[in-house]
């Protein structure tokens, strides 16, 4: 053992600070448990944990006010489920069917390569153009391109306007044209740069070790299911409604004051986990001058967004509604963004004869829509429902849910964010930062992220 044993150890004594309960919170500690260590302190400024994920359920309807469908294609993250006891839940086989609006009508999206060049979805001129994509050697304009740019330029303005912007609509709620493709897309970059081609790359690239075949998945009771569980897990390091005040470096130590139900306390800790939304870090002091000035300079968009879900009685909607669901493309004119069909998605959302979908209106395309009343919101969701899908007759039910800050916008000066975050690390060793603003939006990419960076503080080797 010796020396690697003892530096071991010393790692497992630490104590460590984690700031938000949200899912990248969460799954930094059942990494830390994962590795033995359990001498840590979850700190969530609210009542509750998992941030916006978030599940509405009664005895007629179950829906996701927050991520809809958790995407995994990564075994630690399967292994993750496991290790919780959770019982997946896949998607029925009525939601295969994907949907982008053209012209005013949905059209499928062919599911495989071969049948999305044989389809009338584009011009004969896009499908020569994927066909050619090896041979294009044309350079970028910029040293931080667009998302738009990127694929205008490797493909056709067709590509962009029909297939990425809608995409970009419904991932990001963001606008392809402010985006960065090195950040937002990284994989994409990186097979330019490597294969001098993205087709290329995909061909050729390795499998990363971990990779599995790439599932949409949820549970019998919704997402937060995942949420609950890890909290169970977590039950002994979770304080709610403790809010992180300052953080001061002293001595290699960290002095937090936390507000506790009213009361201001302070607590010692060796390591610092970061965790909450970039648009909440200005209510986080750090008491280094030069990191705090380097936080409260760090402006990173995000866009409001608001949900409106409806359920309609079957009979009184002229077509059936299957499949995933729909996106729209800027270029359609439309107020939404995309609809989910969710009753088509999964068993027991809604009654059999309804019909349940959640509809998002807003985010970068039309970001003042997001903020109407819900009044209003719900007139412009029925005039394109029933511009779309023919729908005359009043829904049997309608929620409406607003995020006033949704998804982080990679934009394309996200650089200078990450060189700061980094260079506050560096200031404060023994702070770390990690969240869906660092390496991914998505919830697979916070729980890998966060995973990576629990391993990174404490996991040391020994014989």
């Amino acid at each position: 053992m010796g020396k690697n044993y003892f530096k071991y150890y010393r790692k497992m004594i630490e104590k460590v600070a984690i700031i938000g309960a949200g899912i990248s919170g969460l799954s930094f500690g059942y990494q830390l448990i994962k590795n033995n260590h359990h001498n840590f302190t979850i700190y969530e400024s609210t009542s509750r944990c998992g941030g916006v994920i978030s599940t509405h359920s009664d005895s007629k309807y179950l829906y996701e006010e927050g991520p809809n469908t958790f995407s995994i294609s990564d075994k630690r993250t399967l292994q993750m489920i496991n290790d919780l006891n959770l019982e997946i839940v896949y998607p029925l086989d009525s939601s295969k069917a994907r949907y982008i609006l053209r012209n005013n009508e949905p059209k499928n999206i062919p599911n495989s390569f071969f049948s999305f060049l044989t389809s009338d979805f584009i011009s004969l001129t896009t499908k020569f153009k994927i066909l050619k994509e090896v041979f294009n050697r044309k350079k970028p304009l910029n040293e931080t391109e667009s998302i738009y740019d990127f694929f205008e330029r490797r493909f056709n303005k067709e590509f962009v306007e029909y297939l990425v912007n809608p995409f970009i609509a419904g991932t990001f709620s963001g606008n392809p044209k402010t985006l960065s493709i090195k950040h937002a897309f990284p994989k994409m970059y990186d097979f330019e740069n490597e294969y001098k081609s993205i087709t290329k790359g995909f061909i050729k690239s390795k499998k990363p070790p971990n990779q599995i075949k790439r599932s949409i998945i949820s549970f019998k009771s919704g997402m937060e299911e995942l949420i609950i569980s890890l909290s169970k897990l977590l039950e002994k390091q979770i304080c709610l409604n403790s809010k992180v005040i300052s953080i001061d470096n002293v001595d290699s130590k960290f002095l937090l004051k936390i507000s506790i139900n009213n009361e201001i306390i302070t607590r010692v800790y060796d390591k610092v986990v970061v965790t909450i939304p970039i648009h909440k870090l200005n209510e986080l002091k750090l008491t280094d001058q030069d990191s705090n000035d380097l936080k409260n300079n760090i402006v990173i968009d995000y866009p409001p967004l608001s949900t409106i879900t409806l359920s309609y009685k079957k009979k009184d909607i002229p077509l059936p509604i299957n499949g995933f669901g729909l996106l729209v493309p800027e270029i359609e004119k439309k107020n939404i963004l995309g609809v989910l069909y969710l009753s088509s998605m999964f068993d027991y959302r809604a009654p059999k004869d309804e019909t349940l979908f959640t509809v998002f209106i807003g985010g970068s395309r039309q970001p003042s829509l997001a903020s109407l009343s819900k009044k209003e919101i719900i007139k412009l969701v029925k005039t394109d429902l029933k511009s779309i899908y023919g729908i005359i007759n009043q829904p049997v039910y309608v929620e409406h849910k607003y995020w006033p800050q949704s998804i982080p916008q990679y934009s394309l000066d996200y650089q200078n964010h990450l060189n700061s975050l980094k260079k506050i690390e560096r200031n404060l060793n023994g702070l770390t930062f990690t969240g869906n603003y660092i390496g991914g939006i998505s919830l697979e990419n916070n729980i890998l992220n966060a995973m990576k960076s629990a391993n990174k503080l404490i996991n040391y080797n020994y014989e």
